[in-house]
Order: structure tokens, then C-alpha cells, then sequence
């Protein structure tokens, strides 16, 4: 059969992925999808997307990320399914099966490696578990049209430098638009283009003027990027979104960069565990006498040697196939390493999504060498090892995929793993407190508030956030647990003093234990910040009657009676009162 190969790419991808398309969202889905209003817009969304940031559908902020093509797909969908988690989730497997055979065939044109270690490569590639996030996670589908388009441009852009066909230049040009257009990552592979170029003309040169048109699309890019996003917009980012903008000498951050570029590499080699969130505090800070960081230096500075080493050699093929898999590998972390600038994220498995690449392919490259230098290079060999490695990755993938299923199951798959992360514990905690919320047998209600008290401490004990503090003192009102009420909304009053509705549920937990006069000055306090509400009003005008101070009690409900002329306990309150007097 002709297709054959096309054809096992096809089914190894789709079908690794098959057990996500009853999938509900997860993660950044909501956000992106749900609550996003040019989304939710459906067809009249299309152009909001492309002159507002990738997040401003959600919180109004031209701030970041540019990214229109992921966010159009996404009104598509809304206007011809509605929300729906299945639509999202079968796109997310379609594409990436379209992926994989695009990136075959373009590869197969180039003649990299022999056709046979080529299938084994992507059929590696599409197996690889690190790409659970981006194929399981709707929202991560910008990584897949990103590589989606750079593949079709590099087809065309081949093209043209075979038969210098205006039609396939301009096709690269438009296609390596789109893939800028779907994430900023795209900008990294420009050099791309002139390694290809290297393999017609030989010379550097030459190479980098057969490059102008992809140079000229990212200029117009970055134009279009600058005039609609505020790149020092929200800029500032904290230890939940980076743990690298923790206090911590120079050093000590950037021996910790170098151990995360150790840690990408270990995945690609060994994917587990895997895990959606690598925030605070999942990665200590280390120094230079860390094994890992020692072992990352020296094979960074040994690479680099060996490819300038190399660079006299760029006319010989063999050295131009190591260049452009080593660019897919490397080129695609420098902007998400932290080295250049801080970003929003200490580490994340979908930045690997592009690297795997490259990685695959290098690894049957060196495989295909090993067997030479062994006389053992033999088609069934080839077999052998490709066929287990797709073997174990795809029994991992499909296995991963399970924890995508939604909220709940991938937080609590996840903290298994994620025992230092303080923000994994609040969401799963989240998790917990909405079903207590929603329980209609009380011992469940219970239960499911303790789990979510326990892992709200176990986050406080790892990270002290005035959001962990407010929402243990809740949780704990909700369990009659009024000294936990106490001791968390008063550390959490005195880190955010003007949240009036936390005052009045401190108040409440010091009236219910009888020490009235810590509840007068939380009521008080809470008052003060907000006059109008009728809850804390009547809760201060109770305190002044309990402690006997009727006048002060009476003027204090009549102020509750203006608020709230209808409320029958604050004019039963104003009778009893009166009758006192």
C-alpha cells in the first residue's frame, strides 16, 4: 500500500488519543473558551481575536501573548457546536494527526534519514507522552497550529528552493505567518530557513539572503504584535506564575535555569512523572554543586564547541542534517528558558511539544550510527527498538490522557507528584469546597470541606498566600471550627486589612466563642469599609445590644433600616429596642 506509512502515523496518533474525546474541559480550557467573550461571541468574535492580546477576551487586557489563529478556531467551534468539550477535544486530535503527516512527508522530501528510520521517528514523535498537555488540553492547540503551519511553510519553502517557484515562496511566507500567528514560539525557528538553504547553495551567505521573505514576515509580525499588545503590561509576575522571581542571589536563580534545561532533556527521555503545573516551590532553587546543573553546563559548553568546531564542515550534508534537527531540539526553549527574559511560567511540558521533534529524530539518527559502527545495520533492528519505544510511550500516553478528564481528576492524579507545589494543594482544595459546596448529604458536605482544609494547609505550609488564609477561615466557618476561623482570618486580616466581608466573618467567629469586644472591632471595621451592606450592619447593631449598649444599638439599626428598609429582622431588632429604652 502507497500510504501505508501515512497511514500508521495517522492511526498511532488518533488512536493513542481516542479516550479524550468524552473529555470535558480542564485547566485554561474555561478561560480561553467559556468565559472568554470574543469566544464566546462565536462567528462575530473572529475579529476581536486579531486586534486584542490572547487574554483579553477574559480580562480585558491588551497585555502579552498575541496569538488570533487558536482564538479564532475557538469561535468557530462556538458558532457551529456550541460549547462542547467533544468538538474541542476531536479538533485537538484531528490536527495533531495532520501534524504528524505533515512533518513525515516534508522530512521525507528532505531525505534526513532513510525512509524506514524515518517513519520509526514519527512514529516515536507521535507517541511521545510529553505532548499529553497539548493534545489532551483544548486551550494548548496554539502549540499544534504553531508547528502545524511551520511545517507546511517549510514544505513550501523547500519547494521553492528546488524549483524557485514564486507560488511555494509565497505559500512559505504565508504559512510561516500563520504558525507566528498562532504562537510567539514560531519567532525562535527562523534560523530554520537558512539551514534549509544551506543544503542548495552552500553558503552562509546566500543562505541568509534566500531567508529575506520569513525575516520580512516576522518584521510585519512583531509590528502587528506591538501595536495591539503592551509588552510591560502586567509584567510583574508572582512565585505562583514563576518561581524564579523568588528573592535568591544571582547565582543560585541562574544555576536553577540551568537545571530546568537538564530537566526538559530528562523528560524528552523519560517522561514521567508528568505533571500539569511546575510552579512554586515544584523546582528548588539550587547552586552550581548540583550534579544536574555540573552535567547541563558541560554538555551546553561541549555542544557549542563541537558545533563551531563544526561550522567550517556546513557544506558537508551529514553536518547540515545535525544542525537542523538540533535546531528543532534547542531553538524552540531559548524564548521559554527564563535566559533571555522572564516569563510567565517556570517550566512546562507543552514547550517540549516542538523539541520532541528534533529529539526523535536525532535519536534515530545516532541509532542508525550506533548499528553502523556495530555492523548491525539491519531494517529489522530498526523494527525492534522503534516498535518498543512507540510501545512504552504510547501505553504512557494513553494512560496520561485519563488524567486530562477534567479538573478534579487531573489535580488529584497530579499532587501525588506535586507534594511542594502550593498551588496545586489550593486547586485541588478548590475542587473539594465547590463539591461541599453542592452536597446534599451532610457527612459528605463534611468530608469534602476537610479534604479541602487539609490541603489548604498543607499549601500554607509550603507558601503563605492571603487568598490560602481566607479560604481556610471559610472553610473552617463552614465546619464550626470558629478557633481556626480566628487564627486564619486574623493573619489574613492583617495581610489584606480592607476586605470588609472577611472582618464580618472574623466578627462572627468571635461573637459565636463570646469575646464580644474582638467582635465589636471586627464588625466595626468591617463597617467601615462597607457601609451598605446589611449583613455587617446588623451583625455591628446585635454586638452593641448583646454587650447592653441599647442607644448605641438603636442608632446603629436605624443606619441598618436605611439600608435595608425591608428587612424584617432589622425591625424586629428596632421594636425589641425600643421597648427597652
Amino acid at each position: 500500500m502507497k500510504r501505508w506509512p501515512e497511514i500508521s502515523i495517522v492511526v498511532v496518533a488518533f488512536g493513542l488519543y481516542a479516550n479524550t474525546l468524552n473529555h470535558d474541559y480542564a485547566l485554561d480550557d474555561k478561560a480561553i473558551i467559556v468565559f472568554n467573550d470574543f469566544t464566546q461571541k462565536g462567528f462575530s468574535g473572529i475579529g476581536d481575536h486579531f486586534t486584542h492580546s490572547y487574554w483579553y477576551g477574559l480580562n480585558k487586557k491588551d497585555a502579552g501573548n498575541y496569538r488570533p489563529i487558536s482564538g479564532v478556531s475557538f469561535s468557530i467551534e462556538k458558532g457551529l457546536f456550541g460549547d462542547s468539550p467533544k468538538a474541542g477535544h476531536f479538533l485537538n486530535v484531528l490536527f495533531y494527526a495532520l501534524l504528524c503527516v505533515v512533518l513525515y512527508r516534508w522530512l521525507l522530501s528532505l531525505e534526513i534519514l532513510p525512509k524506514h528510520s524515518l517513519l520509526i521517528a514519527m512514529l516515536i514523535f507521535a507517541a511521545h507522552p510529553i505532548h499529553t498537555e497539548v493534545v489532551a488540553n483544548i486551550k494548548s492547540r496554539d502549540e499544534i497550529y504553531c508547528l502545524l503551519f511551520f511545517g507546511l511553510s517549510l514544505m513550501n519553502y523547500w519547494k521553492w528552493l528546488e524549483n524557485e517557484k514564486t507560488l511555494n515562496l509565497i505559500g512559505a511566507g504565508l504559512f510561516y505567518l500563520l504558525s507566528l500567528l498562532s504562537k510567539e514560539t514560531a519567532i525562535a525557528l527562523i534560523p530554520i530557513f537558512p539551514i534549509l538553504a544551506m543544503r542548495k547553495s552552500n553558503s552562509l551567505i546566500t543562505s541568509v539572503k534566500k531567508s529575506i521573505v520569513p525575516t520580512a514576515v516576522v518584521l510585519f509580525y512583531l509590528t502587528l504584535y506591538l501595536s495591539v499588545t503592551d509588552l510591560l503590561q502586567d509584567q510583574e509576575y508572582h512565585v505562583f506564575d514563576n518561581a524564579l522571581v523568588q528573592g535568591a542571589s544571582g547565582a543560585s536563580i541562574l544555576a536553577t535555569k540551568f537545571w530546568i534545561i537538564g530537566e526538559y532533556f530528562k523528560l524528552l527521555i523519560v517522561p514521567h512523572p508528568l505533571v500539569y503545573d511546575y510552579s512554586f516551590n515544584s523546582i528548588s532553587l539550587v547552586d552550581f554543586t548540583s550534579i544536574q546543573v555540573i552535567i547541563t553546563v558541560i554538555a551546553i559548553v561541549g555542544l557549542l564547541v563541537w558545533r563551531v568546531l563544526q561550522f567550517k564542515n556546513n557544506a558537508d550534508i551529514e553536518n547540515q542534517i545535525l544542525t537542523l534537527m538540533l535546531g528543532f531540539t534547542i531553538l524552540p526553549l531559548v524564548p521559554v528558558s527564563n535566559f533571555i527574559f522572564i516569563i510567565g511560567s517556570t517550566m512546562a511540558e507543552r514547550f517540549l511539544f516542538i523539541p520532541s521533534l528534533g529529539l526523535c529524530l536525532l535519536s534515530m539518527w545516532f541509532f542508525g550510527k550506533l548499528l553502523d559502527k556495530l555492523t548491525l545495520n539491519k531494517p529489522f533492528i530498526y523494527w525492534g527498538f522503534g516498535l518498543l519505544v512507540v510501545a512504552a510511550f504510547g501505553a504512557k500516553t494513553f494512560d496520561r490522557n485519563k488524567d486530562w478528564k477534567d479538573d478534579e481528576t487531573l489535580f488529584a492524579a497530579d499532587i501525588e507528584h506535586l507534594p511542594n507545589n502550593a498551588k496545586a494543594h489550593h486547586n485541588l482544595a478548590n475542587i473539594y469546597r465547590d463539591k461541599a459546596e453542592t452536597a446534599t448529604n451532610q457527612a459528605q458536605k463534611v468530608t469534602y470541606y476537610e479534604s479541602a482544609a487539609r490541603l489548604i494547609e498543607q499549601a500554607l505550609a509550603i507558601y503563605e498566600a492571603q487568598e490560602f488564609q481566607r479560604d481556610l477561615g471559610q472553610i473552617y466557618g463552614e465546619l464550626g471550627k470558629w478557633e481556626g476561623v480566628k487564627k486564619a482570618l486574623g493573619r489574613y486580616t492583617k495581610l489584606n486589612p480592607n476586605d470588609a466581608t472577611s472582618w464580618m466573618q472574623l466578627g462572627i467567629a468571635y461573637g459565636i466563642t463570646q469575646e464580644m469586644d474582638n467582635a465589636r472591632t471586627c464588625f466595626e471595621r468591617a463597617y467601615a469599609l462597607n457601609p451598605n451592606d446589611e449583613a455587617i450592619c446588623l451583625n455591628l447593631a446585635k454586638t452593641y445590644a448583646i454587650q447592653g449598649d441599647a442607644k448605641k444599638a438603636l442608632e446603629q439599626a436605624n443606619k441598618c433600616l436605611r439600608v435595608a428598609p425591608t428587612n424584617q429582622e432589622i425591625i424586629g431588632l428596632i421594636e425589641q429596642l425600643n421597648q427597652s429604652l
